[in-house]
Order: C-alpha cells, then sequence, then structure tokens
C-alpha cells in the first residue's frame, strides 16, 4: 500500500515538474502566465502536504527523499512565482534587467561561499577583485537598462551592487594587511595555506577536465596569485628566515607555477583550434556532468550528511562555465547555447541557495 502511494506521488511530481520545465523554465518571466504559476505551486504544496500526511511508521528513506524534493520545488516555484508578478509589475524591460540582477545576485552568492566569516589571511584576493570587475560591468549594464524607463526598483537593486562593490574594495584592502601581518612563522604558515588554496583549485576545475571547457583568466588569475605567494616566500628568506618548510614551499610552488604556465599554453592553443560551435557543445556537456554530480550527490539527500565542499565547487564550475557561454555569446549568436546559458543560470541560482540552507544546516552559516 505504501509503494503504490509512493508512486502515484512520485508521478505527480515528475506531471509538475515537466509543465514547470515546459512553461517556465528559461522563459521570459515577464510573457508567463501568472495563474498556471499558482496552479502549480497549488498541485506541488498539495503533493507536499499529502507526504507529510503519512504516517512515520510508513515512511521510508524513498519517501524522505521525494519530500526533500518536493519541498525543493515548493521553494523554487514560489520564488518563481513571485518573480514572474514583480516582472510583470516592472514592465518590457524586465526582460534586460533580470539577468543582470540574477548575476549580482551570483556573484554576492559567491562572496558567501568563499569570504564571508572565513579567516581573511587565508582568502584569495585575486577572486576578490575578479568580482568587483564582474560587478562593475554589471553596474553599467543595469544602469544602461535603467537609463531608458529610469524605475526605482532598477534603481534600488543597482544601489546594491554599489555597496557590494565597495565592501568587496574594502575587504581586499584588509584581506591584504592581514596576510602581511603577523611573525615571520605566522606568514610562512599563511603562504603554505595560501599556496594549497591554489593547488586545490586546479584540482577541481582543471585535473581531467576537457582544455576546450577551461577558462584561460581562471588559470591566469591562479599563476598571479602563486607568483604573489612565492614573492612572499622569497622576502622571508630575505629577512633572515631560514626554515626548511618555507625553502621547499618555495620549490613547490615554482614546480607548479611551470606546470600551470604550461596547461595555460595548451588550453589557449585548444582554444583557437576548436571551432567555436564545438566549444559551445563541450561547454554544454561540461555543465551536465555538474548537474549529474549534483543529482547523484545531494537531490534528495539530508542536507546535514551531504559535502557542503562538493558543492561549493560544483557552484564554482558551473560559474565558470555560465562566464564562458555569456563571452561566446557576444562573439557568436546561437540558439543552443542560449538555452544554456538559462539552464545553467537556473540551476546555479538553485544550487547557489541550497549551498546556504546545507551551511546552515551544517551549523558553518548562523
Amino acid at each position: 500500500m505504501a509503494t503504490t502511494l509512493f508512486d502515484r506521488l512520485r508521478e505527480e511530481r515528475d506531471a509538475i515538474a515537466s509543465v514547470y520545465e515546459r512553461e517556465f523554465a528559461g522563459h521570459n518571466r515577464s510573457t508567463r502566465d501568472s495563474a498556471l504559476m499558482a496552479d502549480t505551486l497549488r498541485k506541488t504544496k498539495d503533493v507536499l502536504r499529502r507526504i507529510d500526511e503519512i504516517p512515520s511508521a510508513a515512511q521510508g528513506p524513498q519517501i524522505a527523499s521525494l519530500r526533500e524534493d518536493v519541498a525543493s520545488m515548493v521553494s523554487l516555484y514560489d520564488a518563481e512565482a513571485k518573480a514572474i508578478a514583480e516582472a510583470k509589475q516592472l514592465g518590457p524591460h524586465a526582460a534586460d534587467f533580470s539577468p543582470l540582477a540574477t548575476n549580482a545576485n551570483l556573484t554576492f552568492a559567491r562572496y558567501t561561499r568563499n569570504f564571508a566569516g572565513q579567516s581573511r589571511n587565508t582568502r584569495d584576493v585575486g577572486l576578490l577583485n575578479e568580482m568587483i570587475e564582474d560587478l562593475k560591468a554589471l553596474s553599467a549594464q543595469m544602469s544602461k537598462v535603467n537609463s531608458k524607463a529610469p524605475n526605482r526598483t532598477f534603481q534600488a537593486d543597482i544601489d546594491v551592487v554599489a555597496a557590494n562593490m565597495k565592501m568587496y574594495r574594502d575587504e581586499a584592502v584588509e584581506i591584504e594587511k592581514a596576510q602581511k601581518s603577523g611573525s615571520q612563522e605566522d606568514r610562512a604558515s599563511v603562504y603554505a595555506t595560501l599556496a594549497n588554496n591554489q593547488f586545490s583549485i586546479y584540482t577541481a576545475n582543471f585535473a581531467g577536465k576537457s582544455r576546450s571547457t577551461r577558462r584561460p583568466a581562471l588559470l591566469q588569475r591562479m599563476i598571479g596569485a602563486l607568483e604573489k605567494v612565492k614573492g612572499g616566500m622569497e622576502n622571508l628568506v630575505a629577512e633572515g628566515f631560514t626554515a626548511d618548510t618555507n625553502k621547499a614551499n618555495i620549490g613547490i610552488v615554482d614546480e607548479n607555477l611551470k606546470m600551470y604556465r604550461g596547461e595555460l599554453d595548451e588550453i589557449r592553443k585548444v582554444k583557437q583550434a576548436t571551432p567555436v560551435g564545438d566549444i559551445m557543445g563541450n561547454l554544454g556537456g561540461a555543465a551536465n556532468e555538474e548537474f549529474k554530480l549534483y543529482q547523484d550527490n545531494f537531490a534528495g539527500n539530508s542536507r546535514v550528511a551531504v559535502n557542503l565542499t562538493l558543492l561549493g565547487e560544483i557552484c564554482d564550475r558551473l560559474g565558470e562555465l555560465y562566464k564562458q557561454m555569456n563571452d561566446l555569446a557576444r562573439i557568436d549568436s546561437n540558439e543552443t547555447n542560449a538555452n544554456n546559458i538559462v539552464v545553467v543560470r537556473d540551476q546555479l541560482e538553485m544550487y547557489s541557495n541550497e549551498w546556504v540552507e546545507v551551511a546552515k544546516a551544517q551549523q558553518v552559516l548562523k
């Protein structure tokens, strides 16, 4: 009896999800049917209610997994219903402004994952400076849209971006100060941590990945970070710091710098030799791999038990793919790539929000 009920509820969930994917996912929100979105949300809540009415003794891991999926759908559809209502209120320019606002929110989410509440002397100031440049470009684009038909809601979002840019710039200064302070032993330890962080980024973003889908600017940023770390380690030696570990670390950093520079050359060669259309297709394939990784490791699993670091890596890798898709869209109009941009943006937004919920469940974020 419980199995039959489970099958029926699962079929209803799948039917609802199909409606959402067909009628709402990736579409201009200002053109969507608010009544249909409200009905979709109502049906999803009804499925969730009936799951919650199942006696605890009759529930098992399948029901628990189904409940988490449906609860996530309720959250997504509720947010979508509100976004549709807002888009209709803002008028025709909302279609141009909304993706920019979402991109800003994705940058804010990246700050939360990589900086909020973490020790300044271990943070990647190169990443923060890149995020500042991203917000600067977004601010200019948002202001251009708003100038066509000034809107208080648009301006409020532009002001939020400006406030975050200021905060990030101030934070970058404080990070630089923190990394240069302390005893020689303290600084040697910080430099070792910063180097290891870059090695981890390489492992997560480049090792075993198709060169045609990797972003050269990311590796260039990492090389710059390691050159800075190496310089700090060498300054310690010049100051008279004689620890063997620091000298060994200089050698390790130097070896990785040589490898990364060689890899950067190879990535650029592959990018130049691969047709743009093929690169776009490869980026879509790489995004699908990240979606599968999320499904295999997070969908339906308890937030307390999942790997928060892996989820952050999935978000960051999707962000890299998303950035490249957008870059290519500016030089070559391609319908498949345009559709992929929307899909990746929606998934990245969902995964970023899920990271926050997992971090709260694991008491990483308060």
